[in-house]
């Protein structure tokens, strides 16, 4: 969504929702931001988007908290291949308690 502002009218990106697919981790991952900013993430392991579309497009909370947990002690990578490095730490994570 973009929205026009009145004084200098110019466009300013205020929501977005992204999918992308993470050949090297099978998996496509979701992501929306507001403000340029993530607030909210989910994936589907596999290549099969319509899965994705059909059954992760809400955000994950719990995953989403861990990655802007941790994102401020990763290294300064892309933001993909953050949001993909703390995914691999959420499910270790998660399987361990287990």
């Amino acid at each position: 969504m973009n929205l026009k502002t009145t004084n200098t009218m110019e466009y300013i990106k205020v929501q977005s929702e992204e999918i992308i697919f993470s050949r090297g981790d099978d998996r496509h991952v979701f992501i929306k931001k507001e403000n340029d900013k993530v607030v909210g993430i989910n994936y589907c392991q596999g290549d099969d988007i319509q899965d994705l579309l059909d059954h992760y497009m809400d955000i994950d909370h719990d995953l989403t908290r861990f990655y802007l947990a941790v994102k401020p002690i990763m290294s300064p990578d892309d933001e993909v291949t953050q949001i993909n490095e703390a995914i691999w730490a959420y499910v270790r994570y998660k399987n361990e308690m287990w």
